[in-house]
């Protein structure tokens, strides 16, 4: 069989959620994958080195499709509206790609574990928070040049207002797997349901 560079960070990916970083030694990601050691390391140098790439490829590169094409021009409406239809987009690949709530548990914990062996996570995880804020400030600024909202608003605790609503994990949800599909749904809907109410608290 050959292995390509994708097939193997896929497959490493689930091992990584189902395993963890420490328990999935090369010798373990060699048996789950199905192939050979040298095999391996025509790709990846270790397992260091694999696992940042999967990192880079299934958590990096979603935050950088959610703002892929996401302009600074914006008002907060078309804001709430561009990251609304990114995040639904990238759901719904998931939900086709069968994740349920145990890996999706299995997700976050995953990246806890890239907090302590992905160097400089935290501070790259911390660029994309701040790009995000970014966002918001610029759209927030946009709408008050065009007397969308008030002017009497304090801008950087909207900012995180809008922010924390559009990307915190809703720890209330049920853990019934045969919902979660359904739920994840309804979060996303509710979720921009929430912003459109914070935009009307604050339109002129």
């Amino acid at each position: 069989m050959k292995y390509s560079r994708e097939y193997i960070l896929r497959r490493a990916f689930d091992v990584f959620m189902n395993k963890g970083y420490d328990s999935a030694s090369i010798s373990v990601l060699q048996e789950e994958l199905g192939m050979s050691r040298g095999a391996m390391y025509r790709y990846f140098k270790n397992k260091e080195d694999l696992f940042f790439a999967v990192i880079d490829e299934y958590f990096f590169k979603i935050f950088e499709k959610i703002l892929a094409g996401v302009k600074d021009d914006i008002t907060v409406p078309e804001l709430i509206d561009a990251i609304h239809r990114r995040q639904k987009l990238i759901t719904n690949a998931f939900m086709r790609a069968g994740v349920t709530h145990t890996v999706f548990l299995n997700y976050t914990a995953l990246m806890i574990q890239a907090a302590k062996h992905y160097p400089d996570f935290v501070n790259r995880f911390g660029a994309i928070h701040y790009r995000l804020l970014a966002h918001w400030r610029n759209a927030l600024l946009k709408s008050i040049e065009l007397k969308e909202i008030r002017e009497d608003i304090d801008i950087e605790i909207m900012c995180i207002l809008f922010n924390n609503t559009g990307v915190k994990e809703n720890s209330g949800q049920s853990c019934d797997e045969a919902r979660f599909v359904t739920n994840v749904a309804k979060d996303m809907e509710r979720r921009k349901e929430v912003m459109d109410y914070l935009y009307n608290l604050i339109k002129i």
